[in-house]
C-alpha cells in the first residue's frame, strides 16, 4: 500500500540550496550561541534545534527540498550529538537523533530516540513511530493497529502528516475501520494545516471521486470541482509539481476541448515547464501554437517542441496537446518554424512547406540522439 509519494520535480533551485548551506555556515561562525559557550549541552541543543528547524515527519515537497533539509541536518548533527552526550532531554533534539540514527540504519537506536521524543510530547515523533509499525521497519514487524495508535496520538495533537496517513488508513480499513467520512475529515484537517501532500490528495478526491464508490458521495460533498481547485492550488503554490500538472489539466479540460480557463491553464503549464518537466514543456509549446492563454507565437511553440523532444522523454505522437488532450492539425506557421529549426540542426533536408510528414518526423526523431 502506498501512503506517501515524492513529486517528480520541484521549485527550490540548487542555487537556493547552496545559499542555505552558505547562510548556515555563516550562522555557525557568527551566532552568539556559537561564540558565547561552545561546549555546554544547552548551547549544543539550541544549535541543533536552530539549524535543523521544525521537526517534520511528512514527505518533502520535492527532491530538492529533501536535499535542503538533509543539508541543514548535516550541519546540525554534531550539535545534536553533543547535546545528547550532555544528557539533553529536549524532545526536538531526541527527534533529530532518531532521524540521524534512522538514516544510519541503526533502527533500534532510532526507535528509542523517537519513543523518548514522543514521551516528551513531540507529536512528529509519534508519527515516526507510526511509520515504523506500519511498514515494519528495522526491528519492528508490520502492525497496522499498533501504527494507528501512534498516528491517532499524533493526529490528536495536530500533526498533519499523521492526520493524512490515518485518513488513508481509514480509506483502506487498515488497522482502523473503513470510514470514508473520517478519511475526508482527517485529510482536510491535514490539508488545512498546510501539508502539501494532503492538499494534493484531497484535491484529487474532490475532483475525481478517487476512492469513493461510484466516484461521488453527496453526504461528503464529493465531487466538488471548485473545492478541488482550491486545494490543488494550495499544494501547487508550495511547489507540489503533481498538483501543478493537475491544475493545468483541470483548466484545460473543464468542459471538453476548447473550454476551461485558458489564462489559468497557461499559468500552471508554464509553472510545470519551468520545473523542467518534458511533458509540460511540450504542452506549453501547444499553448503558444494555439494562442491559448497567451499571444500566439509560432517560433516560441516550435522552440519548445524541440526542447521537449531533445529530452528523449516525449514521443512525437504525444508532442502536441498532451496535457490538454485535444490535438488539432499543425498550425502552418508553427510547422514551418519547426522545420526551420530542424534544418538549422542539419537534420531536415526537405522542403520548408509546413507539412509535417515522414521526413519531418524522421528529423525530429534524431533530436535526442
Amino acid at each position: 500500500m502506498i501512503f506517501n509519494n515524492y513529486p517528480v520535480a520541484a521549485m527550490p533551485s540548487r542555487i537556493a540550496i547552496q545559499a542555505l548551506r552558505t547562510s548556515l555556515a555563516l550562522f555557525l561562525a557568527s551566532s552568539p550561541l556559537a561564540l558565547s559557550a561552545q561546549t555546554t549541552p544547552e548551547t549544543a541543543a539550541a544549535l541543533c534545534v536552530e539549524l535543523a528547524g521544525q521537526p517534520d515527519a511528512g514527505v518533502p515537497v520535492s527532491p530538492e527540498a529533501q536535499e535542503a533539509a538533509q543539508a541543514a541536518l548535516a550541519l546540525a548533527t554534531p550539535h545534536c550529538e553533543e547535546a545528547l552526550s550532555g544528557g539533553s532531554e529536549d524532545p526536538v533534539v531526541l527527534f533529530y537523533i532518531g532521524v540521524i540514527r534512522q538514516a544510519e540504519g541503526e533502527h533500534d537506536a532510532a526507535v528509542a530516540a523517537f519513543e523518548a521524543s514522543a514521551a516528551g510530547g513531540l507529536a512528529a515523533a509519534n508519527t515516526k513511530l507510526g511509520d515504523y509499525h506500519l511498514f515494519g521497519i528495522g526491528p519492528l514487524r508490520r502492525d497496522a493497529e499498533e501504527a494507528a495508535d501512534y498516528f491517532e496520538a499524533a493526529a490528536e495533537a495536530g500533526d498533519a502528516p499523521a492526520q493524512m496517513t490515518l485518513g488513508l488508513m481509514h480509506r483502506l480499513g487498515a488497522g482502523v475501520p473503513r470510514d470514508l467520512g473520517r478519511m475526508v475529515e482527517l485529510m482536510r484537517a491535514a490539508a488545512d494545516g498546510g501539508y502539501h501532500f494532503a492538499q494534493y490528495r484531497i484535491g484529487q478526491i474532490f475532483l475525481t471521486g478517487e476512492g469513493i464508490p461510484g466516484g461521488e458521495d453527496a453526504s461528503l460533498g464529493i465531487p466538488d470541482r471548485e473545492l478541488a481547485a482550491r486545494y490543488l492550488s494550495m499544494a501547487a503554490e508550495q511547489g507540489n509539481i503533481e498538483a501543478v500538472l493537475e491544475l493545468a489539466r483541470y483548466y484545460g479540460e473543464l468542459d471538453g476541448a476548447g473550454e476551461g480557463d485558458p489564462g489559468q491553464q497557461f499559468i500552471w503549464t508554464e509553472r510545470a515547464a519551468e520545473a523542467g518537466l518534458p511533458d509540460a514543456v511540450a504542452a506549453l509549446g501547444f499553448l503558444y501554437e494555439r494562442g491559448r492563454g497567451v499571444e500566439a507565437s509560432a517560433e516560441q511553440a516550435a522552440t519548445l517542441y524541440v526542447q521537449a523532444l531533445e529530452t528523449g522523454d516525449v514521443d512525437f505522437d504525444d508532442l502536441r496537446g498532451r496535457i490538454g488532450g485535444y490535438t488539432p492539425q499543425w498550425d502552418r506557421e508553427t510547422a514551418i518554424a519547426f522545420q526551420l529549426i530542424l534544418q538549422e540542426r542539419g537534420l531536415y533536408l526537405g522542403a520548408i512547406d509546413g507539412i509535417i510528414g515522414p521526413m519531418s518526423r524522421a528529423a525530429a526523431a534524431a533530436l535526442d540522439d
